[in-house]
């Protein structure tokens, strides 16, 4: 309804037609249902309550396992995710871009599934702070809020001004939402895909070592 409103007064803004935003903003509904919603966040209970203890003792690996879970987390939330934007289509009829390359397609793909696995590197690693405190709400809620902020929810982050725009490149956020979604819309280069996979590895390497440090120092009392 904003960007309805928006376009009554003109036909292109900031670079983008009525038809391009509205892919976009529905685009970013998809996305979103997959890169950031997570059950990471049980990870941080099972740590206080020391139920974490139970995946230490068996011969699997604690990573593997968990990105097993969000993937069969995501065969429920991307099929209403789908259920969600049919609706739209059909009370709204909004104009569509759909892009006819298989190319935008497969980065499209690509760029979302790394979008995915920083979120959740990011996200573990947020909940591996009950190694040392139970005050894990917190850190939570600010991440949450810092990414519907910049990670391009509200609005593609390409109108900002570019100095803007380019350090938020720098940060791990516009790669959860607005990286894929302009890649397959063919409103941005494919070489954001460097960026996705340079903060996939540093995600990966920070989960990884912030739960090293956290079982060496972890212990808990039962009976």
């Amino acid at each position: 309804m904003l960007w309805n409103s928006v376009f009554a007064q003109t036909d292109t803004i900031f670079g983008y037609s009525k038809q391009y935003m509205m892919s976009y903003i529905l685009g970013v509904t998809v996305v979103s249902a997959i890169t950031t919603t997570m059950r990471t966040t049980d990870v941080a209970g099972d740590v206080l309550k020391g139920t974490v203890v139970n995946y230490l003792i068996k011969p699997i690996s604690f990573f593997k396992y968990l990105l097993a879970r969000e993937a069969a987390d995501k065969l429920i939330h991307v099929p209403l995710a789908v259920i969600e934007i049919g609706f739209l289509l059909i009370f709204f009829h909004p104009p569509l871009y759909i892009p006819t390359s298989i190319t935008s397609y497969f980065l499209f793909f690509l760029s979302i599934v790394m979008g995915w696995c920083i979120s959740f590197f990011i996200s573990l690693a947020l909940s591996f702070i009950a190694f040392w405190t139970t005050e894990v709400w917190a850190p939570r809620f600010i991440f949450t809020v810092v990414v519907s902020f910049v990670a391009g929810s509200l609005f593609p982050l390409d109108i900002l001004p570019k100095p803007l725009y380019a350090a938020l490149l720098i940060t791990p956020f516009p790669y959860f939402f607005y990286a894929p979604t302009a890649i397959a819309l063919g409103k941005a280069p494919w070489t954001l895909l460097m960026g996705s996979g340079i903060w996939l590895i540093i995600s990966f390497m920070l989960a990884r070592f912030i739960w090293q440090k956290g079982i060496k120092e972890f212990s808990f009392y039962g009976i």
